[in-house]
């Protein structure tokens, strides 16, 4: 989700690739707004002076401009600023002019008392600056290097601290602009904690109104989102809940008109009462965070650590009409512990609200060479698998990690020495497949990884690749190299991030192959492309056998899904550009849809 709201969000996606960007939000003030008022000079140090005397700036009648900071009240057209720009938090503003033959020479602006008044680091600092009026005879501006003239009244330019920049006016004319001091709204904020709306004893925080949660609510029903209604972003246990106690008087409002929740990730489930077989840190989950299941699990033993949250809220404030809302299909059939506390419905918003993808080139022919592709980032056990599987064919793969198998050949749903005797064939290539990666990972396709990670236990904790969001999220985007690895592969093997769980989710990724035009084959929780054709899509039954999605033995659905890859390897490259061809109203279709049902929402 985190590189999801860096590609999507333009102006985040922009300033975290350049160093500085330039756009316009139009003119919304008047001249008498700010002409006006009572401009002043701000001391500068002499150590700066007289580095800029020793640089041959020894003529200037005034270092820098007059200032009008917010020290004083602003007009009140800035009240406008953070809305238009909700990417960005702890706006300050100071109102500038710079009259004839002032100079600010080129310089890096240190933030000292901004950072101390917002706990900053100097590259978590950015200046904005807004023109106030047309490019006037003698203005300039420069930005990293590059010259300015000839900007019109509203036009604005964003640069990141250690950007150095220079303004000067050697016309007639004062040049008016509103400097921005702020910082970028940090999307973990957003991820890590539970954002409430419309109720009376609770303020909604300012990370709760950026760009990225006006996109989730632009989803929600009118009907709900002008109701008591909180969206939780993360994994786990929400603490936030943990020490709400509301008033009576709120009690009785939100019994009356209702709360919603909205959960955005894949429960946190586990089974009640069973032992505490994990032990490196405690937890009663296997995946760190989350656990695995075998398939014969009776429903009345699922409990998930959101859904307990909730429940232990909903007792403490005697609620009776709250609705729980989330990304996991059938959730009601397999939670029945929590119906007599809150209804449990399906509605996706994570998916919802995800945005059309860029596409440079729409139109895709039967032109491929390879037969199959299975894009991996986190670790996880069925990506291993499959990617084993997938590696050694006709394929492309990206995989960072090596493993022993005495290590990960076993987990809670799946044994080797079971695949072993019912399977030998899928065996033998799978101890190829596994040789293979081992041999060959790290295998790089849209991200740059330079050092595999090496598997050293069976609880698979905190294993990504070595490298950070930011890297992944920059190379993952380079849509070039992603699209012309889309139009050069037959089928996509999709490892979406859950398996062995009852529910079925599925998420962006299961979307990449629709906006590519590619058929694809679904590793993830049964039932889930069952869920897919509910939300009106079309997948592949006419071309190989999908019973796989009803197989709830989660080690026998991946051997069934590994069936269909060996049947699609079978073939040769012209028989599948043939089975292409055929597809292809299915094919258009789902990229219909998307475009149809993804639409692009407007950030002001």
């Amino acid at each position: 989700m985190i590189e999801d709201y860096c590609k999507e969000n333009p102006i985040v996606f922009e300033i975290k690739k350049k160093r500085w960007i330039k756009g316009h939000l139009g003119r919304f003030w008047n001249k008498e707004s700010y002409q006006n008022l009572e401009y002043v000079k701000q001391p500068i140090t002499k150590e700066e002076i007289d580095g800029w005397v020793s640089k041959g700036y020894d003529y200037v009648k005034s270092y820098t401009g007059s200032m009008y900071d917010n020290k004083n009240p602003m007009p009140d057209w800035t009240n406008n600023i953070p809305s238009t720009f909700p990417e960005f938090r702890n706006m300050t503003f100071t109102l500038y002019r710079m009259d004839t033959l002032e100079i600010m020479p080129e310089h890096v602006d240190h933030f000292r008392t901004y950072r101390k008044l917002y706990n900053l680091e100097h590259n978590e600092c950015y200046r904005m600056l807004i023109m106030l009026e047309d490019w006037k005879p003698g203005h300039y501006l420069e930005i990293d290097g590059n010259g300015f003239i000839n900007w019109i009244a509203g036009d604005y330019f964003i640069w990141r601290a250690e950007v150095p920049h220079a303004a000067s006016n050697i016309g007639i004319d004062p040049k008016y602009t509103l400097q921005i001091t702020c910082s970028l709204m940090q999307i973990d904020e957003a991820w890590n904690m539970l954002h409430c709306y419309n109720i009376p004893d609770l303020t909604t925080a300012e990370v709760s109104t950026t760009w990225y949660m006006k996109r989730l609510l632009n989803v929600i029903d009118d009907s709900i989102k002008e109701k008591p209604m909180y969206i939780y972003m993360f994994n786990g246990f929400i603490k936030k809940l943990e020490n709400v106690q509301h008033d009576e008087e709120t009690i009785n409002y939100l019994n009356t008109l209702g709360v919603t929740f909205y959960l955005t990730e894949p429960l946190c489930s586990y089974i009640h009462g069973a032992p505490q077989l994990f032990p490196p840190d405690g937890t009663k989950h296997d995946m760190l965070f989350y656990s695995e299941f075998r398939g014969d699990e009776n429903p009345e033993q699922f409990r998930a650590d959101e859904l307990d949250c909730i429940s232990d809220y909903v007792k403490k404030n005697n609620l009776s009409n709250v609705t729980v809302y989330t990304c996991d299909y059938d959730v009601d059939k397999w939670y029945p512990h929590y119906a007599s506390l809150f209804k449990l419905k399906y509605d996706d918003l994570f998916v919802k609200s995800l945005q059309p993808k860029n596409i440079i080139d729409p139109i895709v022919e039967p032109t491929f060479t390879k037969k199959f592709m299975c894009l991996n980032w986190r670790y996880t056990p069925h990506r291993h698998f499959l990617a084993a599987y997938v590696a050694a064919k006709d394929s492309y793969v990206s995989w960072f990690f090596r493993g022993d198998l005495t290590v990960i050949g076993t987990t809670k749903w799946f044994n080797m020495h079971r695949l072993s005797e019912k399977y030998p064939d899928i065996y033998i290539k799978f101890l190829q497949g596994f040789g293979f990666l081992n041999k060959h990972a790290p295998i790089s396709l849209d991200v740059k990884v330079e050092t595999a990670v090496t598997i050293l236990d069976r609880y698979f904790m905190r294993h990504l690749p070595e490298g950070t969001i930011a890297d992944f999220t920059d190379a993952t985007y380079q849509s070039e190299t992603i699209e012309k690895l889309y139009k050069d592969i037959f089928v996509n093997v999709v490892t979406e991030s859950r398996f062995a769980q009852p529910t079925g989710n599925y998420s962006e990724k299961t979307y990449h192959p629709m906006w590519y035009k590619k058929p694809f084959i679904l590793a993830a929780p049964p039932f889930t492309l069952k869920c897919l054709h509910e939300q009106g899509f079309k997948t592949f039954s006419d071309f190989w056998d999908e019973t796989y999605d009803e197989i709830t033995n989660h080690e026998e659905r991946l051997y069934a899904i590994m069936s269909i890859i060996d049947e699609i390897d079978s073939k040769s490259v012209e028989e599948l550009k043939y089975m292409y061809i055929k597809m292809q109203d299915i094919l258009e279709f789902n990229y219909s849809k998307l475009l149809m049902t993804l639409n692009p929402m407007e950030l002001n």
